[in-house]
């Protein structure tokens, strides 16, 4: 794949990595490093230069959605978000019904911050709860426990009309029941949206480490797939709309921000490890702080640095950084890569993604983005897929079944391997 500039039509959607932790989970495989102050107000600042670099590439820069994820953002001090959304707003046109979702982890969010972050500009909070039970909770690392879990969750709910909660199941040792327990004490407080995740094993993280070695073992395919069932039944029950393969909501509240995503439309992503997709080549920082933020802010200026700068009315920080040090701005490869995709990578990726959700993929939308018929490209995959009951073709569109959904990476390889 060669080697391309970003060039995005519209912006759609800014998704921000917060690349800081007070401890890695073991699970996890999202780039983070340890929380330092010094080290969130230089990256912060770093940040700024990249907002301002990315907004030169969009055309019509109407942005629909902000979600600040990580990493842990709820470490940042409310103060920070605020600038950033205010920043984000000088370069972006942000309507007042815009969705800008904060991750907050209820072991580094209070009652103050809660307040102080609505107050700043965020009007969803996606929050990880993962579990009620100690003793998996500990297993993964959460450093919070059952109680304050559903403490930090009924005060996001006095003040947030919006919010979602996540839940990991299947995990060793865990039981339908214990899982069952999981879901009926989350329906407790009701959120708008829920999503359930079960646990994978990603490549350079403890967990997968473990299991090479036998020392961990996950439960049984059929436990995993009760498990699914069971949510679905109770979420249904509970007026719960299943709109995608891990995400519930009740009416009116699904993820704007990840549906995006899901309808294969162009994103921008900052922060060291982001990815994003301007519409014809994905891209991803690289995952390492330090030469992100010597890139983007090589004289390591402070966040309270660029504050005193602004108050005094002196020099923007951009000229600042123009007088002290060329920034080699020409040279994405020091900071990104960016493959550009084949018509066939995009016309895979837009159907998997698209069978992710509960409309699936229509025929007429996918030649109206494409000018050619799906069932001609892919009538062997979706003869194979009917027969084995992992699609449905009804009305113009294919869905995945319920065991489809159990099983959708296989059916989504169907696409990536052609």
């Amino acid at each position: 794949m060669k080697m391309h500039n970003l060039n995005f039509e519209t912006a759609n959607a800014i998704y921000i990595h917060f690349p800081f932790c007070s401890s890695k989970c073991p699970y996890c495989d999202f780039y983070s490093t340890k929380y330092t102050k010094l080290g969130v107000d230089q990256f912060w600042a770093a940040l700024f230069m990249e907002l301002k670099e990315l907004s030169r590439t969009t055309k019509n820069n109407l942005v629909q959605t902000i979600y600040i994820g990580g990493g842990t953002p709820s470490l940042i001090e409310p103060v920070f978000v605020a600038e950033l959304l205010q920043k984000i707003k000088y370069r972006f046109k942000v309507p007042p019904t815009a969705e800008i979702t904060m991750e907050v982890n209820p072991a580094s969010v209070t009652e103050e911050k809660i307040i102080k972050l609505k107050r700043a500009g965020i009007n969803r909070l996606s929050v990880g709860i993962q579990s009620f039970n100690d003793q998996h909770l500990s297993f993964l690392g959460r450093r919070s426990n059952a109680e304050n879990n559903k403490k930090i969750l009924s005060l996001i709910d006095n003040y947030f009309d919006n919010y979602s909660a996540d839940l990991i199941f299947a995990l060793p040792n865990q039981s339908l029941n214990e899982f069952e327990q999981d879901l009926e004490e989350i329906l407790k407080f009701s959120p708008p949206h829920i999503s359930l995740y079960n646990l994978e094993l990603h490549e350079n993280t403890p967990f997968h480490e473990q299991y090479k070695k036998g020392n961990l073992k996950l439960p049984a395919e059929e436990l995993d797939a009760d498990m699914y069932e069971l949510a679905l039944e109770k979420l249904n029950t509970a007026g719960y709309r299943h709109y995608e393969i891990s995400n519930f909501c009740q009416p009116g509240y699904r993820a704007r921000h990840n549906y995006l995503y899901w309808l294969y439309q162009p994103y921008l992503a900052l922060g060291p490890g982001a990815s994003g997709f301007d519409g014809s080549c994905r891209y991803q920082n690289f995952r390492d702080l330090e030469k992100y933020i010597d890139y983007y802010n090589p004289e390591r200026f402070t966040f309270a640095e660029i504050m005193d700068l602004k108050k005094k009315n002196k020099k923007s920080f951009s000229e600042l950084l123009k007088n002290k040090k060329k920034l080699d701005v020409n040279n994405k490869a020091k900071i990104r890569k960016i493959n550009c995709l084949t018509a066939e990578e995009k016309m895979a990726e837009y159907s998997f993604l698209a069978l992710r959700t509960d409309n699936g993929l229509f025929y007429h939308k996918f030649y109206q983005k494409f000018k050619r018929d799906f069932k001609t490209i892919y009538k062997a995959e979706i003869e194979e897929l009917i027969k084995n009951k992992l699609i449905i073709e009804a009305n113009g569109r294919i869905y995945l079944t319920t065991r489809g959904r159990e099983l959708a990476n296989e059916v989504f390889l169907k696409f990536l391997l052609d």
